[in-house]
């Protein structure tokens, strides 16, 4: 089962949390769903591939969460600069009005000359702040030396301590500014980062290749089961054959074994040249050891049979070798 990531992006925090909800739902159902497994192997298999993909997930979510913290940190710092930069242009604004609220209550005529030579006073001090950045003239330089060889009038040194406030909050604004150009870069190289890497994506396809390779596994070891199994069967069926043969062959030889026995009793009880040559036969067959000669023959009438059953014992005897002692209780009379 695939972890799937919406690589697209999510518009708000609320489908964010949602989806980090279902894709935590999904690994705790992996991490956990093998416990009713137990010993199966291809269970296990599938479970460790899961919580791997999980894992390569999870990482890849704690990643982007974490540059997605980062943004939302810059933007909330951008954010309070901005209100501190609105601070500072107001307070700007109150110092420019302050001072020409003293102009006006000092009688001071915009053209004057001693307006003109607070400005360039206020000049020369904003480049000693660090706030002019271009210097000053020949011209001026020598027009601020005369300007110090007399004393300032109340309103220039009113006006200079107004303007010295003024350029506090000049750079402080400027300072800030700074900062927010700083964060506002920083959002767009993180952005575009993220742009090129797909950290998500990347995640997604890793968690996909993970599972499909374990899918590979698990058919090889579904295949080899089935293999063995086969196996199994196959060695079953050849000894079951095994022990059907051999079975056979017992009832075989008990079936020769009863052949003969009735053969026997068939030339004791006839005691004709075919019975006993069919009880040799069934003897020759079996490769009997023993056979019971002295109850082959009967007692039967005439000199023929007599002696053709006497000449039908002594070949038996001869071909057999059977043993002188196994014939002594073999009587045949002669009278009858």
């Amino acid at each position: 089962m695939a972890l799937t990531i919406n690589a697209a992006g999510f518009h708000s925090a609320a489908e964010k949390a949602g989806a980090a909800e279902r894709v935590q739902a999904e690994g705790k159902k992996s991490v956990y769903g093998g416990n009713s497994l137990l010993a199966d192997p291809i269970g296990q298999r599938r479970d460790e591939a899961r919580r791997q993909a999980w894992k390569v997930v999870k990482n890849a979510w704690a990643n982007d969460q974490y540059i997605d913290d980062s943004i939302a940190e810059r933007r909330g710092h951008y954010a309070s600069l901005e209100k501190l930069y609105e601070k500072l242009r107001t307070g700007l604004s109150d110092a420019d009005r302050e001072k020409e609220s003293l102009r006006e209550q000092f009688g001071v005529a915009p053209d004057s000359k001693e307006q003109q030579d607070l400005e360039l006073l206020e000049k020369e001090q904003d480049y000693k702040n660090g706030i002019l950045h271009e210097g000053l003239t020949g011209e001026e330089f020598a027009r601020l030396k005369e300007i110090h060889e007399a004393p300032l009038t109340e309103y220039q040194t009113s006006a200079l301590e107004i303007n010295d406030r003024a350029g506090n909050l000049k750079k402080q604004m400027e300072d800030t500014r700074r900062q927010m150009m700083d964060d506002t870069a920083n959002i767009n190289r993180i952005k575009l980062e993220r742009l090129k890497e797909h950290p998500m994506v990347d995640a997604q396809n890793a968690a996909d290749e993970i599972m499909d390779a374990a899918n590979k596994e698990i058919i090889g070891m579904l295949v080899q089961d089935a293999k063995d199994h086969v196996d199994e069967q196959m060695e079953e069926a050849e000894k079951k054959a095994e022990e059907n043969m051999e079975e056979k062959e017992q009832r075989e030889e008990e079936l020769e074994e009863i052949k003969l026995e009735r053969a026997i009793e068939r030339a004791m009880l006839e005691g004709t040249d075919e019975a006993v040559e069919e009880a040799k036969q069934i003897e020759r067959r079996n490769e009997a050891a023993d056979i019971r000669l002295d109850e082959m023959v009967d007692i039967t009438s005439g000199d023929k049979v007599q002696k053709d059953v006497s000449q039908n014992l002594s070949d038996i005897k001869s071909n057999m070798k059977v043993l002188e002692a196994d014939l002594k209780g073999i009587q045949v009379d002669e009278q009858i």
